[in-house]
């Protein structure tokens, strides 16, 4: 596929910013299986607005709109130098993935919320000190690796699959108290996983304590 009706030395320098806004997208996402077209677009948009005025023959600055750069990024596409998956552009090299230190530090945030069973410590503190910036955690939850049922409440996704499977097991009413005394948890801890497990449309307004309530 090419793009006939774009400009030879603008393709050219929209080519580089997509390959760059691309390789910043990785660095900054090493999680992310790849990037949605419009992103992709708004972040090239961004790197041309900051590039330096030009001095030298091939730095021109784009002025293309954004069908003609959807037509670079296809034509890049249809020639091997960008993947797509789905709705999804990426670096044909760029597979989800942490570098071995951050993979390190995060192995250690999974081992310590594992360690803490049914009560973890917020999540986000734990991964400050580990020095694993907020972007990881939402790539984490994202990925499937970390399931969120409240502000600061992740779990790991096996930790979590057993959890839940002990709640749903259990014959009778489920309550805030009994799920509480169940896992051996915190009341904030009991009523987050609880409302994990209860569709949004199935719950009902309980007066007085929830915990003398069944939620069914």
């Amino acid at each position: 596929m090419t793009a006939p009706a774009v400009d030879l030395e603008q393709r050219r320098v929209a080519e580089r910013l997509v390959l760059g806004a691309l390789r910043r997208f990785h660095r900054e996402q090493p999680l992310a299986a790849g990037i949605r077209m419009d992103a992709l677009i708004r972040r090239v948009r961004s790197a041309a607005a900051r590039r330096p005025p030009p001095r030298h023959r091939g730095s021109a600055p784009l002025t293309l709109d954004d069908a003609d750069l959807r037509l670079v990024i296809e034509s890049m596409v249809a020639d091997g130098r960008l993947a797509r998956d789905g709705r999804r552009v990426r670096l044909p090299e760029a597979a989800p993935n942490l570098d071995p230190e951050m993979a390190e530090r995060v192995e250690r945030l999974l081992h310590g919320l594992r360690a803490a069973g049914a009560a973890p410590p917020r999540v986000e503190g734990v991964a400050a000190r580990l020095g694993i910036p907020p972007a990881i955690v939402e790539q984490l939850r994202g990925a499937g690796m970390l399931r969120q049922v409240g502000p600061g409440i992740d779990y790991p996704s096996d930790v979590w699959a057993t959890l839940s499977a002990r709640v749903e097991d259990r014959r009778g009413a489920r309550t805030v108290a009994r799920v509480r005394d169940e896992l051996r948890t915190s009341r904030r801890h009991a009523e987050a996983i609880l409302a994990a497990l209860v569709p949004p449309n199935s719950r009902r307004e309980r007066p007085g304590r929830r915990d003398r309530q069944p939620v069914r």
